[in-house]
């Protein structure tokens, strides 16, 4: 119930936020359009406050619009404001960071491989650029405004270190949405720190009969036409919501940063494109430079070359027994297959309980824990274990024809680790009803960032290169992870829940055998195996 509640709340949220953001924005463009639009006054109507008038078909008919300025005649009994739209535009905003982020602590907050931080220090980080880059920027255009182009680099320099420091800090998912409600509430305090207070102001000299000062209206219209430039950059991030290429991308602050520069470009040129005395074209330069680049950053790899890996022998020549034995070669076809047993010793630490959509959480009747650590009977499942040395004169066998899969399901992938050769497939599914990515965070293997907006949906990558272990993470579900161990031979396995796995095929010979695990670390044993001799290996975890 809570959580169907919780997923109202936040479909209510959006669409409420979208249509005050409509309602706002709309107004903005719409006067703005009005503002470059307006045919000249005579001399004769300037003397009586008039600034312009404009004819606008619509409706069946036609609108006569004149503005006029306060302090000419008697004021209108009824005056209409456009200042609520903003102020609704924020709330539904901030309404949706508390529900969508905030309420689940760190679950969507924090990702663990950009920063390790709890979920009230990610959440005071946010909170605390909304404030503190509204002062800066405030401040620096009520001290600087007289000094030419300071203020506008100034103003960058603010969106640019914001926008490291959160992508740095928060997922990429939530620096996003905070950079778009930093901007936001720049804009909305714009109209009621700065434009609404002048429009009072002016509206009472006009009431009262005094002198009306002008220069007031002048610096409204300065921090209007800033939001008018705002309102490109900030779409951009209500959109980006829908695509992972973006925030989940490893340089998602330079790209953040280009489109907010690309939305300001363009939003400029709609404002000048009809002066006469304005040049345009070269504001195609900065946005097809900038769109081009976006583009470019975001490309997906190209598909996976197929990798064959033939059958090998090493055929090594020897004098006696002794250099037999030491070059582990096999002298007979004898072939084990070898039991590893994987323990937890010590207090298991809880798990920790996860707030997932509610189209995951219904799969989960006793409520939803993340995979770091499982123990069943002090058995450790998740642990990769893996011949390191003693195999080198083994003979390696074709590639498996089958795929290794990697399935997200319930909003967690499963298994969590997995083991492939170089140049095996591995499937990655998505048998959710929700939007998942898959983003691969490798040191060898190409990187890959795929979007997988569809239940059942499949997708097959192959690894051209050894690598313990290639990350794969959910940028949308910053929670989700899950570990590849690519690995050029067969001698391997991951334990389950029994905590048990098998390295199938080994000749006597001396080997080294590690165990891995994502948080315990690595363990090594020597590991002998004989003519007649099949060892059980046992590791042991602690914390």
């Amino acid at each position: 119930m809570f959580d169907n509640l919780s997923d109202w709340m936040a479909m209510l949220g959006r669409w409420a936020h979208i249509i005050f953001g409509i309602a706002w924005i709309g107004s903005s463009f719409f006067f703005n359009w009005l503002d470059g639009h307006f045919e000249p006054p005579t001399e004769d109507e300037k003397k009586k406050g008039k600034t312009g008038e404009l004819f606008m078909v619509h409706g069946g008919g036609y609108y006569f619009v004149e503005k006029k300025l306060f302090g000419f005649g008697p004021l209108p009994a009824n005056l209409h404001w456009f200042k609520w739209e903003a102020t609704w535009t924020l709330i539904s905003g901030y309404f949706l960071l508390g529900v969508v982020y905030y309420m689940g602590g760190d679950i969507f907050m924090v990702d663990q491989e950009v920063n390790p931080i709890s979920g009230s220090a990610a959440i005071a980080i946010g909170i605390s650029t909304l404030v503190v880059t509204w002062f800066l920027y405030d401040f620096t255009w009520r001290l600087f405004s007289s000094k030419g182009k300071l203020p506008i680099v100034m103003t960058a320099a603010i969106m640019v270190g914001a926008c490291y420091l959160l992508t740095h800090t928060l997922s990429g998912r939530a620096a996003y949405m905070h950079a778009g409600a930093m901007i936001g509430t720049w804009m909305v305090l714009n109209v009621w720190a700065h434009i609404i207070p002048a429009q009072k102001k002016m509206l009472e000299q006009a009431q009262n009969g005094e002198q009306v000062d002008h220069s007031l209206g002048l610096q409204a219209s300065f921090r209007s036409k800033h939001n008018n430039y705002f309102t490109l950059p900030v779409l951009f991030v209500m959109v980006s919501n829908h695509f992972p290429s973006t925030y989940g991308h490893d340089l998602n602050w330079v790209i953040l940063i280009i489109s907010f520069f690309v939305g300001a470009f363009i939003r400029h040129y709609f404002n000048i494109r009809e002066k006469k005395d304005k040049y345009t074209a070269w504001i195609a330069i900065p946005v097809v430079l900038g769109l081009v680049t976006l583009i470019v950053m975001t490309n997906p790899e190209t598909e996976d070359p197929v990798v064959e890996v033939k059958e090998q022998r090493v055929e090594v020549e020897v004098e006696d027994i002794e250099e037999l034995q030491a070059a582990n070669t096999p002298v007979s076809k004898i072939r084990h297959d070898v039991s590893v047993l994987v323990e937890f010793e010590g207090v298991v630490p809880a798990r920790k309980k996860l707030k997932l959509p509610s189209a995951c959480a219904k799969q989960y009747p006793k409520g939803a824990r993340d995979t770091v650590l499982l123990v069943h009977n002090k058995k450790l499942q998740n642990v990769l274990v893996r011949v390191t040395s003693g195999h080198e004169n083994l003979p390696i066998p074709p590639v498996p024809a089958f795929a290794v899969e990697l399935d997200q399901k319930g909003c967690l992938y499963s298994p969590r680790v997995i083991g492939a050769r170089v140049g095996q497939k591995v499937t990655l599914i998505n048998s959710d009803p929700v939007f998942h990515n898959v983003k691969s965070v490798a040191k060898k293997n190409k990187r890959f960032n795929i979007a997988m907006p569809k239940k059942n949906q499949r997708k097959t990558k192959i690894f051209t290169k050894p690598e313990i272990v290639v990350k794969t993470k959910c940028s949308v579900h910053p929670w989700m992870a899950a570990y590849i161990a690519v690995v050029e031979h067969p001698y391997f396995g991951v334990t389950r829940k029994a905590g048990t796995t098998t390295l199938k095929g080994l000749a006597p010979g001396t080997y080294t055998v590690e165990a891995w695990h994502e948080t315990l670390g690595t363990q090594d044993q020597q590991v002998v195996v004989g003519d007649d001799l099949v060892p059980r290996v046992k590791f042991t975890f602690k914390l």
